[in-house]
């Protein structure tokens, strides 16, 4: 087995679990750009890909791969229905785990292995190019949600630490200008999800300013500090998770306010029937059920869609 920083460097992203675990643990994106710096340092990167349903993630993402010179493998996501309700399948580690073993076989001079994840599931792969190829394999994940039998299993680890971003304060004209475009606007679906947010901040005819990554780390920020809420409801076609300005929230009223739009007169949505309700209401009018209010609510992590087996 070559040492450090020589011989070739295969490079393997499982995208979905790097970046949602950014997002969870740091409440940043992920720097894309650093990946292959990461990789670099153990040796020539000849190999390199990322996985994911890339349908799923921001535009400036699989960019930002491309520039780094990071082969996009876009595995669609497979949707089923299960008891009325629509689930998702993703098969993007099948994929990623076949290409580490292909690589393993038809590609010898690659000695060094960089697995960007924290998933246990790859510990099988990991041990059989280690065993049989007598390679090195480094698991590279996002401190606080890796598998601590998949570091065991590398034997290396160098893990992703948060990279210094644009501020709270840096990132509230862009905050700002996203409460107004969703107050302002409605889309097509008639109401908004994080995802169209998130497509309309990058139109430049909204006028959203900031670069695509702190237009994502914006969205963040609004859920995690309550600016935005998200409620499930179910349509014609599946359950779908809506997003609105939560318009009790100081920050938002200070928004609309300086901007002179109109206040939403029931401003407050009950959790458990989604119906609307005063700003002074302690009660939904509709269910009974108490309502939360934003200084009581707790803070907003960013959910990520678990996977759901198929039947």
């Amino acid at each position: 087995m070559q040492g450090a920083g020589t011989g070739e460097v295969g490079l393997f992203i499982d995208l979905e679990n790097i970046r949602y675990s950014c997002l969870n643990v740091y409440q940043i994106e992920p720097n894309v750009s650093g990946f292959i710096e990461k990789a670099r340092k153990h040796g020539r990167v000849s190999v390199a890909m990322a996985y994911a349903d890339f349908s799923e993630h921001p535009q400036w993402v699989r960019r930002g791969l491309d520039v780094a010179g990071i082969a996009a493998r876009d595995i669609p996501l497979r949707r089923f229905v299960r008891e009325g309700q629509e689930r998702l399948k993703s098969s993007a580690d099948l994929h990623m785990l076949m290409d580490i073993m292909e690589t393993a076989l038809d590609r010898p001079q690659v000695s060094t292995y960089v697995i960007m994840t924290g998933d246990s599931d790859y510990i099988r792969v990991i041990t059989w190019i280690k065993n049989r190829f007598d390679k090195r394999v480094i698991v590279a994940g996002v401190p606080g949600t890796i598998s601590a039998d998949l570091v065991m299993a590398a034997g290396e680890a160098d893990h992703l630490e948060a990279s210094i971003g644009t501020t709270s304060d840096e990132l509230m004209p862009t905050v700002e200008a996203i409460a107004l475009m969703v107050k302002a606007s409605l889309p097509p679906t008639g109401f908004w999800t994080v995802k169209l947010i998130d497509q309309w901040s990058r139109d430049t005819r909204n006028g959203v300013p900031g670069s695509d990554p702190d237009k994502s780390n914006a969205i963040s920020y609004m859920l995690r500090n309550g600016l935005l809420r998200r409620y499930k409801t179910v349509t014609e076609i599946r359950e779908v998770t809506i997003s609105e300005l939560d318009e009790t929230h100081e920050l938002v009223r200070r928004f609309i306010g300086t901007a002179g739009l109109e206040f939403e007169p029931l401003p407050l949505r009950c959790r458990a029937c989604c119906a609307r309700n005063a700003a002074e209401a302690s009660a939904c009018a509709g269910c009974g059920a108490a309502i939360v209010r934003a200084a009581d609510a707790p803070a907003h992590p960013v959910v990520v869609a678990q996977e759901t087996p198929e039947p």
